[in-house]
């Protein structure tokens, strides 16, 4: 059996197994297996963090360190520390029950009491942990292990998911006591019950799901390459549309089994699955939808460019027409494939709600970016696929230059045309597609190999095209976001307020401590106490962006003065002018383009006491400012579209004039340039750097939304990181290319992997060696000093930015002290401290924290952070122990707060006597905002600057690598010119140097050659002319034989007086006369050759020297000649000797024509055709004996001839002509079935 059909029953025999495996896995493993697999792993990683502890607690001088803390605070917290960041375990240590030392302030326990267990499960509202004790005398240790996140906080930053130290499993969740579903206990070491656990409902990712995902993955591999390799069989039998379809059809099935089962997503929890991320259409219902139909294509399309040498187009385009129009067709459909990739690849811009799209900014790209941008180099490699199969199959059908380039034109236009009158279009996208087409089939077409200059330059055009295609559809995109904010506008509802409307009305009747406030207070209630409390602790994160106020009534008795009775103008509201939207909140009717709500909350204080809150919000028209943290952000926020309008402008006209505005651009006064239509979102083009959306909701409303146009930075920003991304990815995909190409090699082995990588360098052109070096050396250099200038600014930047933040607090530290300093007490210095500080986050929009010398919080310009326990109320236990116990005057620490990460920075406030009075705080929380747009900055701008080097230098390689090449090849050319039979042009050379030394060599060696062609040239004239004198005295010899003879018998006849003398006479004359012929043609024969060297070259029809030819020998009854032209030219001209060449075309048809004798009929075929390198080829084919294989090495002697008769010189006199003319003559023999000779000639290139 051979070898290719062991690899089909292999391939089929994989693709079952794997397809079984796949299934077996599935039906065989279940969810109680699964749900054993994770108990196991999270007990064993519990049961890990308890031997660590019980080592920690095992220790004695560890023990004796902690029972001395008040001694050795510096080593303790040197151990907590130690412990934290590498154990993940907290540690804190208690005297007396009072808190003294603390590892982490993310949680703080308030109290060692109530743990009963050596181990213990305790479980907060935003936490659990495993809780181990230990105690030593009065001083106790509490080492938290943390199980799992419960934060009930709608951010990105905070997930409910277990400690990734205890689990990275996303299956499992704890299970509660009312759960009837199939649950695990897990138990500590000691076999004390924790908790329980129990299967998330929904996909399963795990190790088994994994597998089964590899198993689909590994069978669909199989069956494609089963199904290739039979393609590939059919393909070589030639049944090329059958193997085409074949391999089609799999492909189609496989996508078609892939959409309609979920074979795949079902079994893999990823992103690229979930629709969330990226849905298009039924087609592309997820990223990977979009990958693998990318990747289908691209298979595809490489199948039909490995057998586009079996593609046989001309022999079904004959005519000149049908070949122009299929030469259309195909360039057309480059455009039409071109252009639906070019929407497609747009929709995972405009589809797309989590891949960063904004490549001027690099540090922020995700996962799902760099997926998308390996989806469009896959395109664009299929792309570069398609345009050389097009051109190879239009290379086939040999069209001249000149209309191929009208053809290119004309396609360029036409489908400029049509794009235009069908679509929105692009006309210079179509230009630069142009180029990349001309560039690609002229390469093809003068069969240049690789160079450099044209593979960047085609990258360029790739990279700036699709820079193009990102801004179009970045724009779109923005237009969308920019519609949905004007349709928030126009919304009656917030649906996002609302929602948190209904947690606050519950929320602020369970307040016990707004509830105290009024208690202690009344009836001489603060009211702005209160109305701070409930702003800074109920409507932070999304409703920052309401302007709120609050009136208070106990008893319906105002607790401050209000211009009129709140009671009675509220009570209107309700029954005039509002709709209830939940128990306590009401929507106001107000005008468009704003939100005004008011809620109407009775509290009981006490039984004499009944307090009434009416607080009243309405949204700051058009304010998309976060003055909060994102860790408060509400994720019900469009985060997109909140950072869409940082920098948006918008305005809004009543009546038309203008009512209010919004940003950085500056609105007319009135409304009147603007389109009247009513109810329709309006694309405004302008000739500023913006574009804007217009609406008109009513004829007396007018919404204009307006964002900046991306500039020429930005196109270049984004051009050049493509560039470098298509660069790297068509480098890759090359050196995988012939890495492939090299293990398809039947006689490849791993020991020859060095051979073959010599091979490869020495096969390397000196030119593009010298290229690849230039640019391998000038890329090196650039991306050393790149790291170097990244990594340096970047560490100067944070180290300035770190400088700043030091400064800052410590200026701020320093003006606390000084307003403290006439304080008297304690409390009054902290009273002080809060006021100041209050008004200092007001007016510089900055956070403070305020800490005791404990190390408790005091203050805070954001609570609702404590309230909603995301931090507790200590300080960080770094900063404090390097301000309370190494003295430092400020510090910055970096803090970790769920997914979030920000810098502190902090400081000590002392009094007079340096004493510590408190700790002050600064959270940064936009550092990593201020870090990452440095680096975007920097990034963009280092890769600026090196593409525009690589590109250049680039150029500049080539523009050496040719220099330095040229005298070498014009050596070469010359040494390949270099001919002994004719005169030898020396080289001359200006410079002293290598190449003058090479040179002057070369000069002598022709002049040497010159002596030598001399010297052989009269050797082989003396040896042909006695060569020549032996076959003429042979050829003489043979008539004069029968000649002498005849003399003699007539001499004989007639002295003997014969009766038959006269009829003797006239047949030994006409004998005479017939060996006298004989002699006149040989001597003509040999004064032909002898004439060679004279030849008179001039321009001389080709086509016209065969028709006369033929026109000698098709009188021959049994001989039917036929000529066809292939070259579409009805006149060919080469230079040549006319004589010569006519006797060059007799001599073959005669050949041909004898060699034929015995058949009943001789049939010669004559064709023409173009040749490479400026040629024609000339093929004589007839259907004679043939030549013996014994007689071939002989055909072109002088003395040598097949017949009987015959000088031998016809086929000398061919060879001999048709190298003069710088041409060659080779043949082609099969006995009994014929003779082809091939000349090759070539074309004239006079003016």
């Amino acid at each position: 059996m051979p070898i290719s059909s062991k690899i089909r029953i292999l391939l089929i025999l994989l693709t079952l197994s794997f397809i079984v495996t796949a299934i077996t896995l599935q039906k065989s493993i279940t969810s109680k297996d699964i749900l054993n697999f994770e108990t196991a792993n999270l007990e064993s990683k519990i049961h890990e963090k308890e031997e660590v502890i019980d080592e920690l607690f095992a220790d004695p001088i560890i023990l004796k360190t902690f029972k001395n803390a008040e001694k050795y605070p510096e080593q303790s917290y040197h151990i907590l520390e130690k412990y934290n960041k590498d154990e993940g375990i907290a540690l804190f240590i208690f005297k007396n029950h009072e808190l003294l030392l603390w590892s982490t302030n993310l949680f703080v326990p308030l109290t060692d009491a109530g743990l009963k267990n050596p181990v213990n499960y305790i479980a907060t509202n935003d936490r659990s942990f495993v809780v181990k004790k230990k105690e030593i005398g009065n001083t106790t240790v509490l080492a938290y292990v943390m199980v799992k996140k419960y934060f009930n906080i709608n951010n990105e930053y905070f997930t409910k998911a277990f400690s990734p130290l205890i689990t990275k499993s996303t299956n499992i969740e704890i299970a509660d006591y009312d759960d009837n579903v199939s649950i695990k206990n897990i138990y500590s070491k000691d076999k004390t019950y924790l908790f329980s656990i129990k299967l998330k409902s929904g996909q399963v990712q795990n190790i088994f799901s994994i597998l089964q995902t590899l198993c689909w993955i590994l069978a669909a591999t199989c069956f494609i390459t089963l199904i290739h390799n039979l393609a590939k069989l059919l393909v070589n039998k030639e049944k090329i549309i059958p193997g085409i379809l074949l391999y089609l059809t799999a492909l189609i099935v496989l996508r078609y089994l892939d959409l309609n089962s979920n074979w795949l997503n079902i079994h893999a929890n990823l992103g690229i699955f979930n629709p969330k991320n990226y849905a298009y259409n039924y087609l592309f219902p997820n990223i990977w939808g979009l990958l693998i139909t990318v990747f289908f294509i691209f298979l595809f399309i490489l199948f039909l460019y490995n057998i586009k040498d079996s593609f046989s187009i001309e022999k079904y385009l004959k005519k000149k027409g049908s070949k122009i129009i299929f030469a259309v067709l195909s360039i057309l459909s480059v455009y039409f494939f071109f252009t639906i990739l070019y929407r497609t690849l747009g929709t995972l811009i405009t589809h797309s709600t989590t891949t960063v799209v904004d490549f001027t900014k690099l540090v922020e790209l995700n996962i799902f970016t760099w997926i998308d941008l390996f989806i469009m180099c896959v395109s664009l490699v299929t792309l570069i696929l398609y345009i050389d199969l097009v051109i190879s199959n239009i290379k086939k059908l040999q069209i001249s230059d000149t209309v191929l380039i009208n053809i290119h034109l004309s396609c360029l236009i036409l489908f400029i045309l049509i794009g235009t009158s069908l679509s929105e279009n692009n006309g210079l996208v179509n230009i630069l597609l142009a180029l990349i087409i001309l560039i690609r089939s002229f390469n093809s077409f003068l069969k240049k190999k690789f160079r450099l200059a044209t593979h960047i330059i085609v990258i360029i055009l790739l990279s700036t095209i699709f820079s193009i295609y990102h801004g179009h559809f970045f724009k779109m995109k923005k237009l969308e976001n920019m519609k949905l904010f004007i349709s928030n506008l126009e919304a009656e509802d917030d649906i996002n307020a609302i929602s948190l409307y209904t947690e606050i009305e519950k929320d602020i009747l369970n307040d016990e401590q707004l509830k105290h406030l009024f208690k202690i207070s009344l009836p001489n209630t603060n009211t702005q106490t209160i109305s701070e409390y409930i702003e800074k602790k109920y409507l932070s994160g999304y409703l920052s962006r309401y302007e709120f106020l609050g009136f208070y009534y106990n008893n319906n008795k105002e607790l401050a003065p209000y211009k009129n009775n709140k009671v009675d103008e509220y009570r209107e509201k309700v029954i005039k002018n509002s709709l209830k939207i939940s128990n306590n909140f009401y929507r106001l009717n107000s005008e468009l383009g704003t939100h005004e709500y008011f809620s109407i909350i009775n509290i009981q204080i006490d039984k004499q006491n009944t307090v009434s809150l009416y607080l009243n919000l309405k949204n700051r028209s058009f304010n998309y400012s976060l003055p909060y943290p994102d860790i408060l952000v509400d994720s019900r926020l469009n985060k997109m579209e909140a950072q869409s309008f940082n920098n948006s402008s918008i305005a809004l006209f009543k009546d038309g004039n203008l009512v209010t505005q919004y940003g950085k651009y500056n609105y007319p006064s009135h409304d009147n340039g603007y389109p009247k239509k009513l109810g329709e979102y309006i694309n405004l083009d302008s000739r500023d750097d913006y574009f804007h959306i217009m609406y008109r909701p009513n004829n007396y409303t007018t919404f204009l939304v307006s964002y900046p146009k991306e500039t020429p930075w930005e196109y270049l920003a984004t051009a050049s990181f493509l560039f470098l991304v298509i660069f790297i990815f068509f480098s890759i995909s090359s050196c995988v290319r012939y890495g492939f190409k090299i293990l398809k090699n039947k006689s490849f082995k791993i020991r020859s992997i060095k051979y073959h990588f010599l091979f490869l360098v020495n096969s390397i052109q000196y030119s593009s060696r010298i290229q690849t070096l230039f640019i391998s050396s000038i890329v090196l250099a650039i991306l050393i000093s790149g790291i170097i200038s990244f990594v340096s600014i970047s560490m100067q930047l944070s180290y300035n930015n770190t400088l700043e933040r030091e400064k800052t607090v410590t200026d701020i530290s320093k003006r606390l002290e000084s307003i403290v300093s006439t304080a008297s007490t304690a409390e009054e210095k902290e009273e002080r401290l809060i006021y100041y500080l209050k008004l200092l986050s007001e007016s510089l929009s900055k956070d403070f924290s305020l800490y005791s010398k404990s190390g408790r919080l005091l203050f805070s310009s954001q609570p609702k952070i404590y309230d909603l326990n995301i931090l507790s109320t200590f300080i960080n236990p770094s900063a404090f122990r390097k301000l309370s116990l190494l003295k430092k005057s400020e510090t910055i620490e970096e803090e970790v707060v769920g997914d979030f990460r920000y810098e502190s920075s902090y400081a000590t406030i002392r009094d007079e006597n340096y004493a510590t009075i408190a700790y002050l705080g600064i959270p940064n929380f936009n550092a990593q905002k201020d870090d990452n747009l440095n680096k975007n900055l920097l990034l963009n701008t280092l890769i600026n600057i090196y593409s525009l080097i690589i590109i250049g230098f680039g150029f500049y390689a080539a523009f050496v690598a040719n220099k330095i090449t040229e005298p070498l090849n014009l050596i070469s050319k010359k040494i390949a010119q270099t001919n002994l039979g004719q005169q030898n042009e020396p080289l001359f050379w200006q410079r002293n140097d290598e190449i003058g030394g090479l040179i002057k060599e070369y000069n002598l060696m022709i002049l040497k050659l010159e002596d030598y062609a001399n010297k052989i040239k009269d050797n082989e004239r003396e040896s042909t002319w006695r060569e020549m004198a032996q076959q003429v005295a042979h050829e003489i010899k043979n008539p004069l034989t029968p000649m002498k003879l005849g003399i003699q018998q007539l001499t004989k006849s007639y002295h003997d007086n014969d009766a038959k003398f006269e009829e003797r006479f006239k047949r030994i004359t006409a004998s005479f006369i017939e060996q006298i012929n004989s002699l006149t043609h040989i001597a003509k024969e040999f004064s032909a050759f002898a004439k060679l060297p004279d030849t008179k070259y001039e321009k001389v029809n080709l086509v016209e020297k065969i028709n006369k030819s033929i026109a000698v020998y098709s009188q021959n009854p049994h001989a039917q000649i036929q000529l066809m032209n292939q070259t579409n030219q009805a006149s060919i001209f080469v230079e040549a000797d006319r004589d010569q060449l006519l006797r060059t075309f007799n001599n073959l048809l005669k050949n041909a024509i004898e060699a034929g004798f015995g058949k009943r009929k001789i049939k010669i075929d004559i064709s023409i055709s173009n040749g490479e390198h400026d040629t024609y080829i000339i093929k004589i084919k007839d259907n004679g004996l043939g030549i013996p294989q014994e007689m071939r090495a002989k055909i072109f002697e002088i003395n040598f001839t097949t017949k009987s008769s015959g000088t031998g010189l016809g086929l000398v006199f061919v060879k001999k002509t048709i190298e003069a003319m710088g041409g060659t003559v080779k043949f082609d023999s099969i006995e009994d079935q014929g003779t082809t000779f091939q000349i090759t000639v070539p074309k004239y290139r006079g003016s």
